[in-house]
């Protein structure tokens, strides 16, 4: 509504970026129904003159002067991220999980702020590659060799970047990305969609990959 009530041009509409929260974001499936949205200026905004091609954000901007507090004010972002990871494919990762991690792939356009980590890559399939991160092996692995606060997982870059990732054949980063598009389905259709069939279809399949016995499966159980 505030959107809206500022009447920007399409150029200004170009700045604004829809914004994402936690509340948007479960394992496996974002909502594309954001509430917020970010005026996104780069850091060559804290030129003033920069801001004056946006009318109506400037307006906008000019009542906050008194509180902006960032290094490119007053109508710059302070330390902007590499816009890049906000668009297209990718993974979301949640900084603090209680009880379980949240992996979340998305296709479209997902601003969010330094609590999330973004994952994008093109030396695995993203679908596969979030299944492996959803699944009861890796939350087991987070668990022991992760970093914990309480119940609650701290998914910092050390223990991400340590995940022991299998690059599976095709056929098999196929197979997991078949079932996550089934899981994004059904959660596109009704979003508490029971999707634990599937997801322990996924687990079973991540154990075969990863060799483990029956005693290590009933360990990680």
């Amino acid at each position: 509504e505030e959107k809206d009530n500022l009447k920007l041009n399409n150029n200004e509409l170009e700045l604004v970026k829809p914004y994402f929260t936690s509340e948007q974001f479960s394992r496996y499936y974002a909502s594309k129904q954001n509430k917020l949205w970010l005026i996104y200026t780069s850091s060559k905004f804290k030129n003033a003159d920069e801001i004056l091609p946006y009318p109506n954000i400037k307006k906008h901007l000019d009542q906050f002067q008194d509180i902006i507090t960032s290094d490119n004010k007053p109508y710059g972002l302070h330390r902007t991220r590499d816009e890049r990871f906000f668009i297209g494919e990718k993974i979301i990762v949640q900084r603090k999980c209680p009880n379980k991690p949240v992996f979340t792939y998305t296709d479209f356009d997902t601003y969010v702020s330094a609590t999330f980590y973004v994952i994008k890559t093109n030396r695995l399939n993203q679908k596969y590659l979030v299944s492996l991160l959803n699944s009861r092996l890796i939350v087991f692995w987070l668990k022991n060799k992760g970093k914990m606060q309480g119940n609650n997982f701290q998914l910092d870059k050390e223990p991400l970047v340590n995940i022991p990732l299998i690059n599976a054949e095709e056929n098999i980063q196929l197979s997991l990305s078949n079932k996550v598009d089934q899981i994004l389905a059904l959660k596109q259709d009704n979003p508490e969609a029971d999707t634990t069939t599937l997801e322990k279809e996924i687990d079973a399949m991540v154990y075969a990959l990863y060799d483990l016995t029956e005693e290590e499966i009933k360990i990680v159980e």
